[in-house]
């Protein structure tokens, strides 16, 4: 039985670095591991891809949210428990917010900012309630973005409680803390 919906955020892309496949890999497996369904961008391609092909192979439950015309770039994945085809990115962007509980962002490249983005200003707007998005920070791949969230408050352009949600790890055990704390 699924515990919640995480999201994962990540590219659709490789990136430069063999090491992200191996960490979308161990992530991928401890939420399955410990009966987290996984939600993502719904490609085949690049890190995504990674997620879904590992989930699947744990016999994990996916969940894949895709705007139509992504196709031909991203290659929707059909091989997915549900596939939610979507028209626009904006309907994308709501639907992940409405079905995770949880989100986290792995390695990625502008839509994964953006992501991360987006949960953090529903979070401070209360479009969402208290979702908690993870930047799993994986050898400091996002520490300049993370500088900037935490600079926010005190240039007084965020109150402080845009910190609330927003939690960083930087290996599975540092997930698996703050995984344990959240109220689901």
């Amino acid at each position: 039985m699924i515990k919640a919906k995480v999201a994962i955020f990540c590219g659709s892309m490789y990136g430069p670095n063999k090491s992200h496949i191996k960490i979308a890999q161990e992530v991928t497996s401890y939420l399955v591991s410990n009966n987290f369904g996984i939600v993502y961008g719904g490609g085949q391609n690049g890190i995504m891809g990674v997620v879904a092909n590992t989930a699947l192979e744990l016999r994990g439950h996916v969940t894949g949210i895709i705007p139509n015309f992504l196709n031909k770039r991203e290659k929707i994945h059909k091989k997915l428990n549900k596939i939610i085809i979507t028209k626009t990115m904006e309907e994308r962007k709501k639907k992940f917010l409405s079905i995770s509980d949880i989100f986290i962002a792995l390695p990625g490249g502008g839509g994964t900012i953006e992501e991360i983005s987006l949960v953090v200003s529903a979070n401070q707007l209360n479009i969402i309630n208290n979702k908690k998005m993870i930047i799993f920070n994986y050898k400091n791949y996002w520490s300049p973005l993370i500088k900037q969230y935490l600079k926010l408050p005190s240039a007084n352009y965020a109150h402080k409680d845009i910190l609330d949600n927003l939690s960083v790890c930087e290996d599975i055990n540092g997930l698996s803390k703050i995984i344990s704390k959240i109220k689901i």
